[in-house]
């Protein structure tokens, strides 16, 4: 019987890192849209959209070294 509990403890704690990390990871979308790229390594995607969660309209910015992509908050003067 103990054998079961030690094995649970075992494996939820690792289940429960790994949720928090998934949950509170920064390359999600989750996040709030930036005032400017995130670095050199990133390009312009040409996607834009208005986000739900903010209310701004954001463009999409994407790192090929890693696959991360980035939320911008548009410039007044890139509106189209």
């Amino acid at each position: 019987m103990i054998g079961a509990y030690v094995f649970f403890l075992w494996a939820a704690v690792p289940a429960g890192l790994f949720l928090i990390w998934f949950l509170f990871r920064s390359a999600g979308y989750k996040r709030l849209p930036l005032d400017a790229p995130p670095g050199k390594d990133w390009t312009f995607t040409g996607e834009r959209f208005l986000d739900p969660r903010s209310g701004v309209m954001v463009d999409v910015w994407y790192c090929a070294r890693n696959g991360e992509r980035a939320y911008v908050r548009t410039r007044a003067g890139q509106l189209n």
